[in-house]
């Protein structure tokens, strides 16, 4: 089990920083206006509507990668893991 502690604290630095992209996105989509503004009067909420959606659209495309990534190494970790407990417990022949 030593061998893995490398690798589980790596998965769980990018996991925590996942938390915490989430946190800063909640964060962001708070500070977001829902209503729509069309008039010329709104012309200043309307940019910072769009201002608040591109951040929404960059931290949801880094925080799906950053998903994935999270996902398939917590894969990976097990699947060693169970393959090297596997092999230890088989009957070597020779």
């Amino acid at each position: 089990m030593e061998k893995y502690i490398v690798h589980l604290v790596i998965w769980g630095v990018m996991a925590t920083f996942l938390v915490f992209l989430a946190l800063y996105r909640r964060r962001v989509y708070m500070k977001s206006d829902e209503t729509l503004h069309v008039l010329d009067a709104d012309a200043q909420l309307v940019s910072a509507q769009a201002d608040v959606n591109v951040k929404l659209q960059k931290l949801d495309r880094c925080g799906i990668a950053l998903t994935i990534v999270v996902a398939l190494y917590a894969l990976a970790i097990g699947g060693v893991y169970i393959y090297n407990m596997f092999m230890d417990t088989s009957i070597k022949m020779g």
